[in-house]
């Protein structure tokens, strides 16, 4: 693809951001196909296929389904990735079935900077167990890191808490950031926005001339 459109970045808090960083990510997410072989061989595989789904009618997160299919196909994983419109992926989430059942292993998914620039904000770190999102992780350490987070009023001591959650989600995964990627867009040379631009679409603030 056009490379001004994306770029690759091991930030979970993404890069650019007050909490972008690399700590613990060393050897992580570098496409070391043969390293990821490995693993995946040591820790005794037994070729149970790897159900991953992804929305048909959202190209940005239909496309990232096809790509991690592969990658997990390089790394020994067999996949079974299973497409559908993004209204009946999205009521499947909720099932925690086992996947003969109707349920599932992964999910692609995108989300606005805005949304994932913190502990508090990004919502897969809320480790609350049966009351977090689909994939439902379960971490008292996470949910202890974010509260200090929360209560910190001091900027340097802030940085550090969301580094520890970093780190900590190097341990208990609970989900991997693929890269970034930007959106475009177009106007007419009548009309003009508040600048800077917001990144998400707001009704306010516009001028046609």
């Amino acid at each position: 693809g056009n490379k001004d459109y994306y770029r690759t970045c091991k930030a979970l808090f993404t890069c650019g951001g007050p909490y972008d960083s690399t700590v613990g990510m060393d050897g992580l997410m570098d496409g070391n196909t043969a390293k990821a072989a490995e693993l995946v061989k040591a820790a005794g595989y037994d070729g149970t296929p790897v159900v991953i789904l992804a929305p048909s009618d959202l190209a940005v997160l239909g496309n990232l389904g096809a790509v991690m299919k592969v990658a997990l196909e390089k790394a020994g994983f067999k996949v079974d990735l299973q497409v559908s419109d993004w209204q009946t992926m999205a009521t499947r989430l909720g099932k925690r079935d086992p996947v003969s059942a109707g349920g599932w292993h992964a999910f692609t998914t995108s989300w606005q900077q805005l949304d994932i620039t913190d502990p508090m904000l990004n919502p897969y770190l809320a480790t609350t167990c049966e009351k977090a999102r689909a994939g439902w992780p379960c971490d008292a350490d996470m949910e202890k890191i974010r509260d200090r987070f929360a209560r910190e009023t001091d900027a340097a001591k802030r940085k550090a808490i969301a580094d520890e959650a970093q780190l900590l989600n190097t341990k208990i995964v609970t989900h991997v950031p693929a890269g970034e990627w930007f959106g475009a867009a177009a106007r007419r040379s009548t009309v003009s926005f508040l600048e800077p631009l917001p990144p998400f679409l707001v009704f306010w603030g516009v001028e046609k001339k």
